[in-house]
């Protein structure tokens, strides 16, 4: 017996087992593309957002798993709030405005606990920093503002004083607001501007502040018949608007697990090869989140857990045979090659990790030695082989699969190991 192949446990698993102390690149990029799938799937379900997706993952689990659960929690919030950091700093360039915004998380050699610290830290922070930016467009968007509004509401009495209240009402719309007075005598009902302008998504662009702003505007300089049918537009634009922004959001998080640098190093298949361009133009106001577009994208993020997964179990099956006494030279993006001191030049190994996640190896000579002696040396060291193999499938929680007909032959210099599975040739490794 000298090949196996290791069947690994599913990816949700060995991240939790997996990056419980410290995230090795892999691992940080799993939970990035873990984090992005959820929300995918939870905009393509029709479910509210990640937060209630993980929610009734949560209340599904036992205790164990609920603590299983908690490095992705942790990983879903940094990799959200890094998306807002990223629609903020777009937002921030195209006003022209300069504000310090904190820089996004990278989660790779982060702790559990540094990462939730930074994320506790960083949302007051980018509030703080999109409230810089709204406050450092004002001038100008007042000015805009009054511009796009009919001369028989921009001349009349008051209508600076309302403009600015209303600008005030949507920078401040996610503080607690204070009571309104009550009123010294009983009026008409007023239709409730600033109530609406409050339900407005914090990550609005400044043209979509303006829109509804001008309409918020209309609305309170006109008759009122004619006020309630601005009243009715305002709040569609708000509910539009709110969609965009949210699907800008989504697009971010998206994109970042396409980002990562291991899923840039690998070319990816046809359909996705533009996948990522896609999603940037999203974040830059250039086109919108199709449903189109983001089934797309969810394909590519299934594609992308692929390369990850295998990076991650390659990085660990690297880790442990290299505590298990084997000399690793991890240099081949194919495949690991492995020496041991005990086997004296005499043989060597190959371990790769196929599309599918599952890891295989393989004894192979380095010379061709004939005799008794040599089979004998080559049976024991394929079935130490074996064994080693069986440790790390141990550690990876995993099903081991050995070939017992396998011989070593001599290792082919310049062409491809022949095994019994089909291996993926380097550019497509997962």
């Amino acid at each position: 017996m000298s090949s196996g192949g290791i069947v690994v446990m599913p990816a949700g698993a060995v991240l939790s087992a997996g990056a419980a102390v410290v995230l090795t690149a892999a691992a940080a990029a799993a939970l990035t593309v873990w984090a992005a799938n959820q929300a995918a799937e939870a905009a393509l379900r029709g479910l509210g957002n990640l937060g209630e997706s993980l929610e009734r993952t949560a209340e599904a689990q036992a205790a164990a798993a609920i603590a299983a659960l908690r490095w992705p929690r942790v990983a879903a919030e940094v990799v959200e709030l890094n998306a807002r950091l990223r629609l903020l700093t777009e937002r921030a360039s195209r006003a022209g405005v300069a504000v310090a915004i904190p820089e996004p998380l990278v989660l790779a050699g982060r702790t559990e606990q540094e990462a939730a610290t930074w994320a506790a830290r960083a949302a007051p922070l980018l509030r703080a920093a999109a409230e810089a930016v709204a406050a450092g467009c004002a001038a100008t968007e007042s000015e805009r503002l009054a511009a796009g509004l009919p001369e028989s509401i921009r001349s009349a009495p008051g209508t600076a004083a309302a403009l600015s209240r209303l600008q005030q009402t949507l920078r401040d719309r996610h503080r607690t607001a204070a009571p309104a007075p009550a009123p010294a005598r009983p009026a008409a009902p007023a239709p409730d501007l600033d109530g609406i302008l409050r339900t407005l998504d914090e990550d609005a662009t400044e043209q979509e502040r303006l829109t509804v702003l001008r309409t918020a505007a209309l609305a309170g300089g006109a008759a009122p018949a004619e006020a309630r049918a601005y009243v009715r537009q305002l709040r569609s634009r708000v509910a539009e608007l709110n969609g965009r922004a949210e699907r800008r959001r989504l697009a971010a998080t998206l994109v970042t697990a396409l980002e990562e640098p291991v899923v840039v190093r690998t070319p990816p298949p046809g359909p996705y090869g533009g996948t990522a361009a896609r999603l940037r133009a999203v974040i830059g106001g250039q086109a919108d989140l199709t449903e189109e577009l983001l089934t797309e994208a969810s394909g590519a993020l299934r594609w992308a857990e692929t390369v990850i997964r295998a990076a991650y179990v390659r990085e660990t099956v690297s880790a442990c045979l290299a505590e298990q006494g084997y000399t690793v030279d991890a240099g081949d993006p194919a495949e690991l090659r492995l020496s041991h001191a005990d086997w004296h030049g005499e043989h060597s190994a190959a371990v790769w990790v196929d599309t599918a996640g599952t890891v295989h190896g393989r004894l192979e000579r380095e010379e061709d030695v004939d005799g008794d002696e040599a089979a004998g040396r080559d049976r024991e060291r394929c079935d130490t082989f074996t064994a080693d193999l069986a440790v790390l499938a141990g550690r990876l929680d995993a099903e081991v699969v050995v070939d017992p007909r396998h011989t070593p032959q001599r290792r082919a210099r310049t062409a491809p190991v022949t095994v019994p599975v089909q291996r993926p040739k380097a550019r497509e490794v997962r």
